[in-house]
């Protein structure tokens, strides 16, 4: 059984206080490039939960805790799907939070205060006991589910992120210059200015690795493509690095452009998704 807590007044989870259902079934964690995709789906019948969720009196939450950074946080999942016998949830949390096992709690929560509050479902010992709650307020409490963080890959260090070295080049006005004379790695200079800027985009990976990372990997791929059949690029420690990954992802049949967009997992649509994450949360 979850660790209940203390509630001022009866909470729907495993406890016998108001005798409807609320479970928490069919979690799955999907790491991506920037974010790990959270999903799960609950499972309740209580009719007044559902019209208190569907008037928008009340809210869900998933608030999660992570030992090996000391961080926590709280979260409102999206529901992506009504179904007979409840919700399927989806929230997204940073990778840069979080490392290792995360702990999440699944709860329902009140929106809006709520004068007279009462469950047809509570308990016979409540009698005719109504409750006054309050914002936060907890209504259902689904207990906790852990997982490993188990990351796709660091900003700016994608699976590819050993085959290139960003550096900053103090002869370089602006642009970014793309070389392939070294044999450890493929070598990126950014202008100094927009490097010092740009390294204030540590909060925003996915816009990191859309403005730097995918030109500098479709740059190496139209590299690849038109040279290795005349000199072949065998010594060069990065070339077999993205030789895999190109056939891991269908082969040099398809475009650079498509290529390094699904080695890179689609970095435009993480831009947009996080901006209208962001704009949803303002």
């Amino acid at each position: 059984m979850a660790n209940r807590g203390s509630y001022p007044h009866p909470v729907i989870d495993e406890a016998d206080d108001v005798t409807s259902e609320f479970e928490v079934i069919n979690v799955l964690i999907d790491p991506t490039q920037q974010d790990i995709e959270v999903t799960y789906e609950i499972r309740t019948d209580d009719p007044d939960l559902s019209r208190l969720l569907d008037s928008g009196d009340a809210f869900h939450s998933l608030r999660w805790r992570c030992s090996s950074t000391i961080s926590a946080g709280e979260m409102k999942p999206t529901v992506y799907q009504r179904t007979g016998t409840g919700y399927k949830l989806r929230a997204w949390l940073d990778q840069q939070e979080v490392r290792g096992d995360v702990v999440a709690e699944v709860r329902v929560l009140v929106a809006e205060e709520l004068i007279g509050h009462s469950w047809q479902n509570q308990h016979a010992d409540y009698g005719d006991a109504t409750f006054h709650l309050l914002l936060g307020d907890v209504l259902a409490d689904g207990g906790t589910f852990r997982f490993n963080a188990k990351k796709k890959y660091d900003p700016l260090d994608p699976p590819i992120g050993s085959c290139f070295k960003f550096l900053r080049s103090t002869s370089l006005r602006k642009y970014i210059k793309v070389s392939f004379d070294a044999n450890d790695a493929v070598v990126v200079q950014i202008a100094a200015t927009t490097f010092d800027d740009f390294k204030l985009l540590a909060n925003r990976p996915d816009l990191q690795i859309a403005l730097v990372v995918l030109p500098a990997l479709l740059e190496t791929l139209y590299f690849i493509k038109s040279n290795n059949d005349e000199e072949p690029l065998d010594d060069k420690a990065w070339f077999s690095t993205i030789s895999d990954l190109v056939d891991e992802h269908g082969g040099w049949e398809q475009s650079p452009l498509l290529l390094a967009q699904k080695i890179l997992e689609g970095p435009l649509d993480s831009v947009v998704r996080k901006g209208i994450n962001f704009e949803d949360d303002e």
